[in-house]
């Protein structure tokens, strides 16, 4: 199946991503969810997010549900990039201690 642009939907305001000294930058980044009935390994795929590149930004968070095997499976992601051409890739989200 393909993305389907009207279920991911921007649920948090973009906020400015800041900068090494504090200041922020012209990028922003924002909170997204997505449900389909997509398995997560297609959803994971390079380019399945190509058909949101005008709406998805690099370091956009995405909670997602999505069907595996017949079972709900809920997972967060990042996108990592977003370019004007070629592919859209995203990552399952890990929190790390720092």
């Amino acid at each position: 199946m393909a993305l389907s642009q009207k279920s991911l939907v921007r649920v948090a305001t973009l906020v400015p991503v800041g900068s090494a000294a504090g200041a922020a930058q012209g990028k922003q980044s924002g909170l997204l969810t997505y449900a389909t009935d997509d398995a997560a390994a297609t959803v994971e795929a390079a380019g399945y997010f190509n058909g949101a590149r005008e709406f998805l930004r690099k370091g956009d968070l995405i909670l997602a549900s999505m069907v595996n095997g017949g079972t709900s499976v809920g997972k967060s992601y990042v996108a990592l990039t977003v370019p004007a051409t070629g592919n859209c890739t995203i990552a399952v989200f890990t929190a790390t201690a720092g």
